[in-house]
């Protein structure tokens, strides 16, 4: 059985949410070769790749479908003389959709315009819009295997040698992970700063984890006294994700925006107080290991404008229950 996944641009956190939608995907249909296309690029190519090492088959980029109503009637020379047993579409605008359909297939599912174009109905009547990200693709696995998945597993996450990084696991080590890849979901390093110096005031062991775009910001954690465990003499240890998700299960819990590295710790199984500007809090919400503060639900248009001492009501109250 040959199925094709399309989704139309993976950074690292969107990367993070469909493993475990691909590794189940993979247990539905045990002897598919899987292909994934993107209109874009995706992570799981390169830095996600060892979390789906024997699942994905095939890689294709830069597809040629996108939003333009003009490329909508030229030919797509990235599929010609492919079919597939089974196309599934992840995500939900309507041209893009309309495209994709245009590759040679048997059947074809898209939750886009309420699964107008999907060969498969929503029998069960799942939902499809503001619910949490993992439980759409799941929602989509039910529908299309016909079967009751009752429970979104974790990520099987491959060992990794951290012993040159002498941290043991304390409730007292929280991690800071003041990065995300654009601006506007970004809460000030400034105020993560201050929060840092008060948590340790309070006895608290403080981790800041800086990611390669972020590396402007070490100079001063580390001029603050601050470690950054990813990172020794100015160089990063390994872009490995292992690495990371394994240092992660040496903290209580992380600080953080709605960025890739937020979704790492999630997906390790630690606990995250999450800062949220523009993006939907309840549809990037690990359930059970995400706690979220939603800057717009109190009346601040940025999230620059979230002051410290608001965040630090959040905070206390978040530590007291893990």
């Amino acid at each position: 059985m040959k199925i094709l996944i399309y989704s139309f641009n993976d950074k690292l956190g969107d990367g993070l949410q469909k493993i475990t939608f691909i590794q189940s995907l993979k247990k539905i249909f045990p002897d598919s070769q899987i292909t994934y296309t993107t209109t874009n690029t995706t992570t799981l190519k390169n830095q996600l790749s060892p979390l789906i090492q024997g699942y994905i088959d095939h890689f294709i980029e830069y597809n040629q479908i996108n939003s333009s109503l003009i490329n909508l009637f030229k030919k797509n020379e990235i599929f010609i003389g492919m079919y597939f047993d089974l196309i599934i579409d992840l995500q939900k605008v309507v041209i893009r959709t309309l495209k994709l359909k245009q590759i040679k297939h048997k059947f074809f599912f898209s939750a886009a315009a309420n699964l107008l174009f999907s060969d498969y109905k929503n029998k069960n009547n799942l939902a499809f819009k503001k619910i949490y990200i993992e439980q759409f693709y799941f929602n989509i696995l039910e529908i299309i295997s016909n079967k009751k998945l009752d429970k979104i597993p974790n990520i099987n996450i491959p060992k990794y040698d951290i012993s040159n990084i002498p941290i043991k696991f304390d409730k007292k080590n929280i991690g800071i992970a003041p990065g995300a890849g654009d601006n506007d979901r970004r809460w000030p390093f400034s105020n993560y700063l201050k929060i840092a110096k008060n948590l340790r005031d309070k006895g608290y062991n403080i981790y800041f984890f800086i990611g390669p775009d972020e590396k402007d910001l070490l100079k001063e954690c580390l001029n603050n006294n601050f470690e950054c465990p990813e990172w020794i003499k100015g160089q990063q240890v390994s872009k490995d994700i292992r690495l990371i998700m394994n240092l992660a299960k040496k903290m209580s819990c992380l600080l953080t925006n709605d960025g890739g590295t937020s979704w790492m710790f999630q997906f390790a199984g630690v606990k995250t107080l999450k800062i949220f500007g523009l993006t939907d809090a309840k549809k990037f919400s690990r359930p059970g290991f995400s706690e979220s503060i939603s800057v717009q639900e109190y009346g601040y248009k940025s999230i620059i404008d979230y002051p410290v001492k608001e965040y630090e009501i959040k905070l206390f109250s978040f530590l007291e229950r893990l």
